[in-house]
């Protein structure tokens, strides 16, 4: 016998499940902010590292044997992750299935160097962030026959209804597969392009001028950058400094100032390029749970 929607959790439970879930992984990073966020301040972009550990151990664990396949989602909608036999899966496999499904989302806006972006690691990046995002997406709304994602697929598990009897699963569908193989693909030659027309080259001038104010006890990560766009003949030139403080000093006028006193001193071309934009920021990202504070600070490129 085929498998039939009475076995097969339908995508609305299984959303639902991940919101609760989601909403779970979310109040633990608020309780671990609220007490750790000075240490999570210090570590800057690395803090994302401990969100995914998280998440990688809530859903290895409990989609695993040891908690039947469930999570509290699923818990809550009466369905859990199985194998081919309605069997729940062994702890390594269970946390291989969730390695696959969260990677994207945490490579996803966590602030990627822009040496990489010049270097090989953009082929394998772009595959599993644009290649695994839209492939997760595509497959959870259109294959309706056996309902597997990506990390499903690979790790040959299914999302079940509890209640239901235990069924034969089907095969996916061969164009599913050709379609999520193009996405694969495509991942594959994105950076080439996005290199060709939207990245620039990169500027050893600024990455000394953000070496530079990284010795200031005050910044534990600099980002600078040039902006040159054009909109409706005019142009617009200036340049960033994005600054992550150690301490909540976003609203420091007199820091700001001496921040954009040392770029400008230090560099001829940012005091060339047009205004110079402080961007004072103080927080964390976890991946599960961020707090951020922030202020724009604008001075002119040719003050001393």
């Amino acid at each position: 016998m085929l498998a039939s929607p009475d076995w097969l959790s339908s995508l609305y439970r299984r959303v639902g499940a991940l919101i609760i879930d989601a909403a779970v992984l979310v109040s633990v990073g608020f309780v671990l902010g609220w007490v750790f966020e000075s240490y999570f301040v210090e570590l800057s972009v690395w803090a994302r590292a401990i969100g995914f550990a998280i998440a990688l151990l809530y859903f290895g664990i409990l989609n695993g044997e040891l908690n039947n396949g469930q999570t509290i989602g699923k818990r809550l909608l009466a369905i859990r992750v199985v194998n081919l036999h309605n069997e729940s899966i062994k702890l390594d496999v269970s946390l291989l299935r969730s390695l696959i499904l969260i990677t994207p989302f945490f490579v996803q806006g966590s602030g990627l160097p822009g040496a990489l972006l010049h270097s090989f690691w953009i082929y394998p990046v772009s595959l599993v962030l644009f290649g695994g995002l839209v492939s997760t997406a595509y497959l959870m709304v259109f294959n309706r026959r056996t309902r597997q994602g990506p990390h499903d697929w690979i790790c040959k598990t299914f999302v079940a209804n509890v209640e239901s009897d235990p069924q034969r699963p089907e095969s996916i569908w061969l164009g599913h597969s050709v379609t999520v193989g193009f996405v694969l693909v495509l991942s594959l030659a994105l950076p080439a392009a996005v290199q060709q027309s939207n990245i620039a080259e990169p500027q050893p001038d600024l990455d000394r001028s953000a070496a530079q104010l990284l010795q200031l006890d005050i910044a534990n990560h600099v980002q600078i950058a040039r902006v040159d766009s054009q909109r409706d003949d005019v142009e617009n030139r200036f340049t960033s400094a994005q600054i992550m403080l150690t301490e909540n000093r976003v609203e420091d006028e007199d820091l700001a100032a001496d921040i954009a006193r040392q770029l400008l001193q230090g560099n001829d071309r940012i005091r060339t390029q047009g205004p110079l934009i402080i961007n004072l920021t103080y927080g964390y990202d976890l991946g599960i749970f961020s707090s951020w504070d922030s202020r724009m600070h604008r001075f002119n490129g040719q003050e001393e």
